[in-house]
């Protein structure tokens, strides 16, 4: 039995600036209502106000509960009604999530979006949702009152029926989680409730420093271009100023004012205002206050993961996001001499001794945000890298058998780095011979060409790490990685013949890969193309078809086009997959694969983790007790059964405060 379920709520802050956990323990926040229904029944209503859900009480004791982004549900359950109206506790064992159920199958998250995208009958009230929107606020906050008039009240609990019949069916076309998936989701939600506790202090003392030193920089801006401009946030006006000296520059992103900053011959005021745009722009107060308005009373930030944010099953940040900060400059133990000045000293203090001692005030606390994430009093935080894991996996799945050597080898001590010999490989030298400068073209080649990319792809990868190289250069290095990994670029096509293959022959699958136990297999299955991974988990291409496509060079060519929420727009279009791509769905599926074994087998060792970034697991323990480095790591490292002959090696640190 499963019973449907859907909270409309109330509250005085609000849900996305301070996240789930600090919104239902808000003593404001209360429910308007709750709509539920077992299987298929219409759904009911009550206001626990007013009611007692006694035939829910006794359904509960056997069914599995469901709703749509089911955290929230969880949250309001567990810290609204168990305490204030004596509800039996929810545990996420006994819960399914349709959000994360459509998430694996690459669909939209939201129920809106996702009931459009299968094109279901039942759909989300528009009206309705306007009407939520303003009954979730207050009407006056002094004296607080609410849209508490009985028309609206209606209106309301219509509307979370029709969510809960949306949501119904929805269920009925979504597949399942795996076991092992719906395990990882338990588990996921239980490392979001733990959370990550933040160095309060650092972030208060650091919004103060930024904006000294934000007002500091202003007021230079605005001597520099003459009153013309007064703030380095005013972009379209500092880039009309700027254009109107004679310099040319299409805007101020990072990369524009770099390359703008290239230019030779300059007006000094021109180069001094491109230098306050970029230093302004190395951190704001907008998110550290983001990072103290999602903090619960114990000082922990939670709710920072999304199960399954990509299409390869992959997670991703939310508020905070240390998935998004930016790489320090400066050594994590200078970091932490920074951190530990901030109790000490005053914010203008903080300011003169920063630039007096370690650089530009905006950069440093930038540098330090990493650092401001820690172990809670009398803790240790302990952390494992997965070292080069998609370059690891891409060679193993396409069976690049020198390449896995390679990899094995540097584990062992006994070779040398993979930038240095793929450079060597590429461009048949000796290994002996490479130099540094050598040794980078290396490791900007090895990241820009595994998943077929061009010269475009080359010199992108090559603007962010600062490499310039001509486009005759960069055609040279991409031609030499390809010939130095013939059975690579032989998977990229063994990949795309095999999925194309499959969208033309629906009900028959296709291999590609030849080596036992690391084929990809694909299957069409109505609108759907499949994708099995070593691991048995699925990815999903919806409404895959087959149409041509003009190339980057001009021929018409047929191509697998599908449905996919795009990453910037966030918006539900057409794309297209050619081998490239497809391998690195693969190759990116496999290594989250990897890391969520991890997860599950460091979890039953007994270890709290607190939060993972990309291939790193991060556990918080007790300092007083003894937590071996070693032994964390060795279970992390540990390769899953059906990853044989996959090197794979890890990167660890102990330590009070979070690095990079």
């Amino acid at each position: 039995m499963i019973i449907h379920g859907d909270f409309e709520t109330r509250g005085t802050v609000d849900l996305k600036e301070v996240g789930a956990d600090v919104y239902t323990k808000h003593p404001d926040t209360d429910v308007w209502c709750f709509a539920w229904a077992i299987d298929d029944e219409e759904p009911r209503i009550f206001a626990p106000q007013y009611d007692t859900p006694w035939e829910l009480y006794e359904a509960m004791k056997t069914a599995t509960f469901a709703a749509h982004n089911a955290n929230f549900e969880l949250a309001v359950w567990n810290n609204i009604m168990v305490p204030r109206y004596g509800w039996p506790r929810l545990d996420p064992e006994r819960v399914i999530c349709t959000m994360a159920m459509a998430y694996a199958m690459a669909l939209p998250g939201s129920l809106e979006n996702a009931a459009a995208a299968l094109g279901l009958t039942q759909q989300k009230d528009a009206a309705g949702h306007r009407l939520m929107m303003q009954m979730c606020r207050p009407k006056t906050e002094v004296p607080l009152t609410w849209w508490d008039d009985y028309d609206k009240l209606v209106s309301l609990y219509a509307y979370c029926q029709q969510d809960v019949r949306t949501e119904q069916a929805l269920h009925k076309r979504l597949l399942d989680l795996s076991p092992a998936e719906q395990k990882l989701w338990i588990l996921d939600h239980r490392i979001n409730q733990r959370g990550i506790y933040i160095d309060q202090l650092s972030v208060t003392k650091a919004i103060e420093v930024v904006k000294l030193e934000a007002d500091r920089l202003n007021d230079e801006l605005n001597k520099a271009t003459e009153g013309a401009v007064g703030f380095a946030t005013e972009v379209a006006t500092l880039t009309k100023w700027i254009q109107g000296q004679g310099v040319p520059i299409d805007g101020l992103a990072k990369a524009d004012v770099i390359e703008a900053l290239k230019i030779e011959e300059m007006p000094d005021p021109v180069r001094r205002a491109l230098e306050i745009r970029q230093e302004a722009g190395k951190t704001s107060t907008a998110k550290l206050r983001t990072i103290l308005n999602i903090l619960s009373s114990d000082g922990r930030a939670r709710d920072l993961l999304q199960y399954h944010a990509a299409g390869t099953g992959r997670w991703g940040g939310r508020k905070l996001q240390p998935q998004n900060m930016p790489r320090p400059s400066i050594s994590h133990e200078m970091v932490e001499e920074i951190l530990d000045l901030f109790p000490k000293k005053s914010a203008l203090e903080l300011v003169e001794l920063i630039n007096f001692l370690y650089g530009p005030p905006m950069s440093i606390v930038s540098d330090c945000l990493r650092g401001m994430i820690c172990a809670a009093p009398g803790h240790v935080l302990m952390a494992a890298d997965f070292a080069n894991i998609e370059g690891r996996v891409l060679a193993w799945l396409a069976g690049e058998q020198w390449k896995l050597d390679a990899f094995a080898a540097y584990d062992r001590k006994e070779g040398p780095d993979i930038y240095k010999l793929g450079y060597a490989k590429s461009f048949r030298i000796p290994v002996e011979e490479v130099t540094k400068d050598q040794r980078f073209i290396g490791k900007v080649q090895e990241l820009a060409c595994g998943y077929q990319g061009g010269v475009g792809a080359f010199q992108t990868m090559a603007k962010n790490y600062r490499l310039v190289v001509s486009d005759a250069r960069a055609e040279e290095i991409k031609n030499a990685w390809r010939e130095a990994h013939p059975a690579i670029v032989n998977f990229w096509y063994s990949l795309e013949n095999a999925a194309m293959d499959a969208v033309a022959h629906p009900g028959q699958t296709f291999v590609a890969g030849s080596t036992l136990g690391r084929c990809i297999t694909y299957l069409k299955k109505g609108s759907f193309l499949f994708c099995k991974l070593p691991s048995g988990r699925v990815l999903t291409y919806p409404y895959a078809r087959l149409k041509e496509k003009e190339t980057p060079w001009g021929a018409m060519k047929e191509q697998i086009h599908y449905m996919k929420v795009d990453q910037k727009t966030r918006k539900w279009q057409e794309t297209s997959l050619y081998g490239g791509l497809l391998s690195e769905n693969v190759t990116q599926a496999v290594s989250r694969d990897i890391l969520a074994e991890a997860l599950v087998r460091v979890d039953a060792q007994g270890y709290p983790i607190v939060m993972h970034v990309h291939d790193e697991i991060v556990v918080e323990v007790e300092e007083s007790r003894r937590w071996d480095l070693s032994l964390f790591e060795a279970y992390v490292m540990q390769a899953p059964t059906w990853a044989v002959g996959l090197p794979i090696a890890v990167e660890g640190w102990r330590g009070r405060r979070y690095r990079k």
